[in-house]
């Protein structure tokens, strides 16, 4: 049985995005995890009370896992406190992902897979940095940045996930201070884009959040700190976020050299200004 509620088609979607790149920079990830209000809730409440009983600072992963800034071992830090702090986290995020389930629901398009439990959806995007320079320059009309393709493709799944949903409208959150938000507003604001995209006039904010006071950005930012080190799962609460439910891609260059016919001409055709190349 679903559990979607009956007001479903009503529901407005809540996407936070937080970008991150590996210690050498060879690849760049964008993360994203949404949600309805009502699934937000109460986690953002739950994430705020483990932050007051382990008497920390918001979750600032990369930080909390060198013992720096804010962490640092001059303020009582250390790994056995931090990971204590991150495990209660995640404590938080194993009874509120969503999970598909085998059921699935006739729609005029075809089937979609029902929801057997309600919750957030996460999905990470992950470009290996030379992969993405030799596809473009191999492939006309690749984008000249690799901040535009993450958040292009990050927003598509977004979409994706809300049409599954047939939701009312969006509302994107960015960490302030990265290259994502700006090529999502150029979508958001085009008029081209918009004929081409429909779900973009859905969507009703753009714009950028503070992580600090931001559970949701700290989860995002907690997403996309583990894929980027998931070569070197040492931490037991890192094994926790990886046997959980949400997606990761890594398109490597095969991939990209073999973009959905049609794409990047459409996206050509919008006229957006080009951004420096990565």
């Amino acid at each position: 049985m679903s559990v979607i509620p009956k007001d479903w088609w009503l529901v407005v979607l809540k996407a936070y995005f937080d970008g991150a790149q590996t210690a050498n920079n060879d690849r760049v990830t964008l993360s994203c995890v949404c949600g309805t209000c009502d699934e937000w809730t109460p986690v953002e409440l739950a994430w705020k009370q483990v932050i007051a009983k382990h008497k920390a600072p918001p979750l600032h992963t990369t930080n909390a896992n060198a013992l720096q800034k804010e962490f640092d071992k001059k303020k009582g830090w250390n790994n056995k406190k931090v990971n204590a702090y991150i495990s209660a986290c995640v404590d938080v995020l194993e009874g509120s992902l969503a999970q598909a389930g085998r059921i699935l629901i006739p729609t005029a398009s075809g089937f979609l897979p029902n929801i057997t439990k309600a919750g957030l959806n996460v999905v990470t995007m992950t470009i290996p940095l030379d992969d993405f320079r030799r596809a473009r320059d191999v492939v006309p009309n690749f984008p000249n940045s690799i901040s535009e393709l993450c958040a292009s493709e990050v927003l598509g799944f977004v979409f994706r996930y809300g049409r599954r949903l047939r939701v009312k409208g969006y509302e994107l959150f960015f960490d302030r201070n990265e290259p994502f938000c700006g090529h999502v507003k150029d979508r958001w604001n085009s008029t081209k884009a918009q004929r081409q995209i429909p779900e973009l006039k859905k969507v009703a904010s753009v714009g950028e959040s503070n992580m600090n006071v931001s559970p949701a950005l700290q989860i995002a930012d907690l997403f996309a700190w583990c894929i980027n080190h998931q070569d070197n799962v040492r931490r037991e609460w890192h094994k926790r976020i990886g046997d959980l439910s949400w997606d990761s891609y890594i398109p490597t260059y095969e991939y990209l050299i073999n973009p959905t016919p049609g794409a990047l001409e459409r996206t050509a055709a919008f006229g957006f200004s080009k951004r420096k190349k990565t």
